[in-house]
């Protein structure tokens, strides 16, 4: 039987969980996709207080986009495992580079399928959101994230080179 994992909006009662996921993730070193702002805020008080700003059109900063955070977590022990943002549009650089979803599993909890169980499910919330296609990307040479992608129905479009952060990327589409 597989474990209850839950895609929830962030909430106070997890504020000290997204400290300590930014923590575990600056320690590591990785990328740390899907969590908004949260590498360069260091109290989960102001992350939180970012990502609604970026969930209304009121407030979404100029020349950014409309998206919803989400947090996935373990149902057993309620621990913060994953962060992904869904982005209800694209603007020019999401267009090329990073699409419409972003998304990452902490360090300590990688290779148990989270990641993929937690694109399904934000495949869902982009469908209840009115849209018909995704874009996503990955560093090239992560191949768990391509892995996740592919089991969620991506289909390879091209491979671009980031200049800004020297990175190359695959770009994926999935259709909803």
């Amino acid at each position: 039987m597989a474990e209850t994992l839950l895609l929830l909006r962030p909430t106070e009662k997890y504020i000290s969980q997204y400290e300590d996921y930014r923590r575990e993730f600056l320690e590591y070193g990785g990328s740390m996709d899907g969590a908004g702002g949260l590498r360069r805020l260091e109290s989960g008080r102001a992350w939180l207080d970012e990502v609604e700003r970026f969930s209304r059109p009121e407030t979404v900063p100029e020349g950014k986009v409309l998206s919803t955070q989400f947090i996935l977590v373990r149902g057993s022990d309620d621990r913060l495992l994953g962060m992904l943002q869904l982005r209800r549009e694209l603007n020019e650089y999401l267009a090329k580079y990073a699409g419409h979803i972003g998304y990452s599993v902490r360090p300590s909890e990688r290779r148990k399928g989270y990641a993929k169980r937690m694109l399904a499910m934000a495949l869902d919330e982009a469908r209840a959101l009115g849209l018909e296609r995704v874009m996503i990307s990955c560093f090239v040479e992560n191949e768990a994230s391509r892995r996740t992608i592919l089991a969620n129905g991506g289909v390879f479009d091209s491979t671009i080179f980031d200049e800004e952060d020297g990175e190359t990327l695959e770009r994926y589409w999935i259709e909803l």
